[in-house]
């Protein structure tokens, strides 16, 4: 076996764990980044919530103007994002893509296409998982703080890429 069909069957073991085991869910996304500001018990509701998908190789995930549909968290793997066709950043494990759609009650478009790099593997909240979220004010208020560090570290990045 060659090491590309080693990292295939790691990849493909690690996403059927994180599909059919709860506790490896729960515990995969407490190490996202994203997830600190979450207490435990949170967490775990948000995890049995969580969709599990896979995306393989220059896959999009969200269209540069198209409808936000769904707000995802990475799990493992990077993805690169375009703004009118120009790369403005990466995405990588812990972070999230999609966070626009927790702040707008109507339609709200991706700010940028998000491609995954190589492969990836996502928590999904589709856009019912999210409004049934918006409904609890306790789980907003941690989500809001989360959305809100998370947004802080890309303008924390935007900010160092104008320095340049």
């Amino acid at each position: 076996m060659d090491e590309f069909e080693t990292i295939e069957d790691r990849f493909s073991s690690f996403a059927k764990l994180l599909l059919e085991d709860a506790a490896e869910r729960f515990k995969t996304l407490r190490s996202c980044s994203f997830f600190d500001p979450v207490p435990d018990e949170w967490l775990a509701r948000f995890s049995d919530l969580a969709e599990i998908r896979i995306f393989h190789s220059d896959v999009c995930l969200t269209s540069q103007d198209d409808e936000t549909q769904a707000f995802y968290v990475i799990l493992f793997g990077t993805a690169e994002a375009y703004r009118n066709g120009k790369m403005v950043g990466t995405i990588d494990t812990g972070e999230c893509i999609g966070e626009g759609i927790f702040f707008s009650d109507a339609n709200i478009s991706s700010s940028a296409t998000v491609i995954a790099d190589y492969k990836i593997i996502a928590a999904e909240f589709n856009r019912a998982t999210i409004n049934s979220l918006r409904a609890d004010a306790e789980a907003m208020a941690y989500i809001d703080k989360a959305l809100l560090l998370a947004l802080f570290k890309k303008l924390q990045g935007a900010n160092r890429k104008i320095e340049k």
